[in-house]
């Protein structure tokens, strides 16, 4: 496969479509877009445009080709439909489906060359595909003064969309195929009433930004959370503190061995939850 890739997006227009799109564009990709979304993308990133050599095309243009790789983000239209798979019958062609966790993926999808599964992605921007309904929640009932914490001790193994995003370039840009299937998360277990305190800490400040007024608590650090880093897959030898979850925790080896064979570095997630739930509030109170 040659060095300079031509990636196809399709499906439902999201969040994380719009950070593959931002991170595309930092590449020699040629990127195809659907004709409508293609429009958006001109308009919002002209600069971004006017300055990078690989084009940025409509799929009414290009077609599929041999070599060319395929993002179907979400399911949208596409389970089950025999045109949407006469589209993408293109020998040599390399499907990849993008879906968060607890998508029944039909039989008929077996089409596909790979599926990734997202779980517990914290999205930059408000959409029905990825946002936490448990973060919408939180958000709407701070709105109106309810910061009562929730009950239940679920995990969750939080994930900035940038991280997603940016290993999803890395294994397109790499002659390396995908992994038939594999799985993305953080690689840390977050409780969920850890995770309020957090949420409720960066709506209070963002609160308190928008209006000027700062009490003690906006005004003071907040502690650096505790959370283990923990292995990439659950074993027999891992300890018991860390197996408790491990019926939460994806399996991150596969998508870890991929991202090494890409480009020698493996899955390590960079940017911090407590940021990754800023960029989140930010795109749900639409500052």
């Amino acid at each position: 496969m040659p060095h300079t890739q031509t990636v196809h997006l399709c499906g439902e227009a999201s969040s994380l479509t719009f950070g593959l799109i931002e991170r595309l564009l930092r590449t020699e990709v040629h990127i195809v877009l659907e004709d409508d979304l293609h429009e958006r993308v001109c308009g919002a990133y002209a600069t971004d445009l006017e300055y990078r050599q690989a084009p940025v095309s409509c799929s009414s243009d290009v077609a599929l080709a041999s070599g060319h790789r395929v993002f179907l983000l979400g399911l949208g239209p596409l389970a089950g439909s025999a045109k949407a798979r006469s589209r993408f019958d293109v020998d040599g062609s390399e499907l990849i489906l993008v879906t968060p966790q607890g998508v029944d993926v039909p039989a008929a999808m077996d089409w596909v060359d790979a599926h990734v599964t997202v779980h517990d992605m914290l999205p930059m921007r408000t959409d029905s595909i990825w946002m936490p309904t448990a973060l919408t929640s939180w958000a709407d009932g701070m709105s109106v003064g309810n910061f009562a914490p929730p009950e239940g001790d679920e995990h969750h193994w939080w994930v900035s969309e940038i991280d997603v995003a940016d290993a999803l370039v890395r294994l397109s840009l790499s002659a390396q195929p995908f992994p038939k299937s594999c799985k993305m998360s953080g690689r840390r277990s977050w409780p969920v009433k850890q995770t309020h305190e957090e949420f409720q800490l960066l709506y209070q400040r963002t609160m308190a930004g928008k209006t000027g007024v700062f009490g003690v608590q906006e005004l003071t650090a907040a502690p650096t959370p505790h959370i283990e880093l923990q292995s990439l897959m659950v074993t027999d030898a891992t300890p018991m503190s860390i197996s408790v979850n491990r019926q939460d925790r994806p399996d991150l080896s596969p998508v870890h061995d991929a991202l090494h064979a890409a480009d020698g570095d493996g899955w390590r997630p960079l940017v911090p939850v407590r940021t990754a739930l800023m960029h989140c509030l930010v795109g749900l109170l639409g500052a």
